[in-house]
């Protein structure tokens, strides 16, 4: 047996393993390449990808409808390599989906909702589902509409706004009925009926809508590039770009780069002890929207508890930065203990988080070490 032939009854014998494998080099590979979610160039490129995917499904159900595969020459090479065609296009879309759901994911149930994405990717590549035709393709095509138009939307206005999610589900139910009687009137299949053509791609649209109301999908187009704890943020306007921030704090162990385990000591009479969040989050060109920081402690007796909301606006002429639009808010402690920030976007879906806990100094003199952020 030729080394090829071996090479192809490995990958028969384990060919999940190939797909899954396949998927994950796919994942990675996008998300190096996958750098600003407002490019223009990519944008268009999606959208092309779910034409085409349309058009494909169309044409697929047509041919299977029909019992006869194409027998042009040019037609006949085509045709026979579609379902890998239309694999590929939605597989590509879904990755840059989930690259960017993943970036701005935050949080125990965004990281559910990525992983059930992943699962949906993967049993996109395995060849048992594909075999199940268009049925799964078409909840497939829903999802990945919705989705394009979850963070078209928000790129073009500038803003987060869950009316602006509802219109993207909206979007998302149309092209699923659109595609129903357009392949119902291509194909003139009486089995392509309300229940298999339309209810899959409704069921994806009412589960994206109540998992958005639910906090659950993350807040495209934005992400978290950097968040941390200091004791103090000052700005000055000698670093690149004409603002450089100087973040200072107490060191507790060589590796930390900022007051996650945070030195507290007694103030003076009068005074008050302040912890600053840093952050630097990507937002595309053009963005005007605000963000939250929500501050909390957590309470030995209550659990955590709010200690106020502070509200920012993306700062003009920081937007589309590749570092990130970069602000900061501080919250005064009341004592040792355990605290944290959450982020949140306008629409209140949580964008990034840090949890750090404040311990009372035992030293006289604390080094204070101070990281400058262009």
């Amino acid at each position: 047996m030729t080394l090829s032939k071996r090479f192809k009854a490995f990958k028969e014998k384990h060919h999940v393993a190939f797909e899954v494998a396949f998927f994950m080099a796919g994942f990675a590979f996008d998300a190096v390449l996958l750098h600003r979610i407002d490019n223009v160039a990519l944008l268009i490129h999606q959208a092309l990808y779910l034409v085409l995917t349309f058009g494909l499904i169309a044409w697929d159900h047509r041919i299977y409808v029909s019992g006869r595969e194409p027998t042009g020459k040019v037609l006949g090479r085509i045709a026979s390599v579609r379902l890998w065609v239309m694999h590929f296009f939605l597989g590509t879309l879904l990755n840059a989906f989930m690259v960017f759901y993943f970036k701005a994911s935050s949080g125990l149930w965004a990281f559910m909702f990525i992983s059930a994405l992943m699962a949906v990717m993967i049993v996109n590549e395995l060849p048992r589902f594909r075999k199940r035709g268009p049925v799964v393709r078409v909840a497939l095509l829903s999802f990945a509409s919705t989705s394009y138009m979850a963070y078209l939307l928000p790129i073009a206005l500038g803003y987060l706004h869950w009316l602006l999610f509802v219109t993207a589900v909206i979007f998302g139910t149309a092209i699923t009925v659109a595609m129903w009687r357009a392949y119902a009137r291509i194909t003139h299949d009486p089995n392509w009926t309300f229940r298999r053509a339309v209810l899959p791609g409704l069921a994806v649209q009412v589960l994206l809508l109540g998992l958005y109301f639910l906090k659950v999908v993350p807040p495209v187009p934005l992400s978290l590039k950097y968040i941390g704890i200091f004791s103090d943020v000052t700005r000055s306007r000698e670093g690149r770009e004409g603002l450089e921030f100087q973040c200072a704090y107490t060191p507790t162990a060589f590796w930390r780069r900022d007051g996650t385990e945070f030195v507290y000591r007694e103030p003076p009479e009068g005074q008050k002890v302040r912890a600053f969040a840093f952050i630097s989050v990507f937002a595309p060109r053009g963005f005007n929207d605000t963000l939250s920081f929500n501050w909390e402690y957590d309470d030995p007796r209550r659990g955590w508890v709010s200690r106020g909301t502070y509200k920012t606006a993306l700062g003009k002429g920081q937007q589309g930065r590749d570092e990130g639009f970069r602000t900061f808010a501080y919250t005064t402690l009341s004592g040792p203990g355990e605290y944290r920030v959450i982020v949140r976007s306008s629409d209140d879906r949580e964008i990034g988080r840090k949890t750090f806990e404040a311990v009372k100094d035992t030293t006289t003199e604390p080094v204070v070490q101070s990281l400058v952020i262009n």
